[in-house]
């Protein structure tokens, strides 16, 4: 059955469905139609240096329940309006959907999975370049260069996507007005990396496992007005990096169990209010005067609150002199536990006690709400290993005493 020949003889407007079966082609879509396929429809290249589907040129086109078996490019989308993806799946692509100069684009429900190759040698899952008004909602991506990268864009849509073992989970570029609530992001280099982008708000969203040695949950570049807000990062070696930033807001977010929870490099004032950090190695972490912090709670903070209104009584200061180094120096995340280290945070503790410049919370929670509980995953089979370990190593110590 030839596919184009169908699209080509359609008129405008036209609904095509597809039985189930095979599809070749390269096709090209220029006029509004729907395209539904009824079962199991799978489409294949006859050229893989093209993509399976181009919709050029077009308004009002719907493309829904396809499978795409490709090692190029699955989608297509420029110059068009009013453009619906729904349903379609493609695997072991180079790129999964490339979207150009247009406007009215609605993604949902689409899963991508890239080529086993490494980043150099794979492209994004989707790509959005000049265009606006975009809504990308509840996609499943991994194993591509960024899930989900944006540049020069406006009012953009992101929620309830999930992207792992990708380089960049959602990457904007040069875009604003933007709203990205409800994703998850595990397992790559970095949850969101916006640079040079203003007005964006981010809320909501579930950032862990982002632990290699450049991994972050949240990377800010150069952005103006960014609120953050009600995340949970955990896990990250670095949960949120603001770097030559100022107007952003941090809100009502769970910092748990990351090596640094925020730091900021060369930025201006920032304010970090009534978030919540547990079990990080570092807090908070700046090379400059620029972090607000306030009504935060932090559980190495060692004050009272003697009236029990919920604040200490003595302020809090997060300056650490190796944390300070550590700015610099990434590499010495590896030392952090070590005695020496331990001990001149402890020293800091005393010392910076009458510091009022730099990292201090004149207001710090010493109540940390229950129902804002750890949500960190649980590994029965980490845990199983772990005990029979554990065990192991018990039993053979006994023996040695025994001997």
């Amino acid at each position: 059955m030839d596919l184009q020949q169908i699209i080509d003889d359609a008129g405008e407007g036209a609904t095509i469905h597809l039985p189930a079966g095979t599809y070749e082609g390269n096709v090209s879509i220029s006029k509004g139609i729907t395209l539904i396929g009824d079962e199991k429809v799978i489409l294949l290249p006859k050229n893989p240096e093209e993509p399976v589907i181009a919709v050029t040129g077009a308004k009002d086109v719907s493309i829904q329940n396809l499978q795409l078996r490709t090692s190029g490019t699955g989608i297509l989308i420029k110059n068009s309006e009013n453009v619906q993806l729904s349903n379609v799946s493609m695997n072991h692509v180079y790129s999964g959907v490339e979207i150009y100069n247009s406007k009215q684009i609605d993604i949902r429900q689409v899963a991508v999975t890239g080529n086993d190759q490494d980043f150099a040698n794979k492209r994004n899952g989707i790509a959005i370049y000049d265009s606006y008004d975009l809504s990308i909602k509840h996609n499943k991506i991994s194993k591509v260069q960024d899930g989900i990268y944006i540049e020069n864009a406006k009012g953009i849509t992101v929620k309830g996507n999930r992207v792992e073992n990708s380089r960049y989970g959602t990457h904007f570029m040069y875009s604003e007005d933007a709203e990205a609530s409800e994703n998850k992001f595990r397992k790559n280099v970095t949850g969101f990396m916006i640079m040079m982008t203003e007005n964006v708000s981010l809320f909501n969203n579930d950032i862990s496992y982002q632990n290699g040695f450049n991994g972050t949950g949240i990377t800010l570049y150069e952005v103006k007005n960014i609120e953050i807000q009600k995340h949970t990062v955990s896990g990250n070696r670095v949960a949120l990096s603001i770097q030559k930033s100022d107007g952003v807001t941090i809100s009502d977010n769970i910092f748990q169990m990351n090596q640094t929870a925020i730091e900021s490099i060369q930025s201006g004032t920032n304010q970090v209010v009534k978030n919540y950090f547990v079990g990080n190695l570092v807090n908070v972490r700046s090379d400059v005067k620029g972090i607000q912090l306030q009504e935060n709670y932090y559980d190495d903070y060692a004050g009272i609150d003697i009236d029990d209104d919920g604040i200490g009584d003595e302020s809090y200061v997060a300056l650490q002199s190796f944390g300070q180094w550590m700015v610099r120096k990434p590499v010495y995340q590896y030392y952090v536990e070590a005695p020496s280290v331990v001990l001149l945070n402890q020293i800091d503790q005393q010392t910076n006690k009458t510091a009022k410049q730099l990292l201090v919370d004149e207001t710090p929670a010493t109540q940390f709400e229950r129902d804002k509980a750890f949500h960190f995953q649980f590994h029965l089979p980490q845990l199983i290993i772990g005990l029979i370990l554990t065990i192991g190593c018990i039993a053979i110590w006994r023996r040695s005493v025994l001997i």
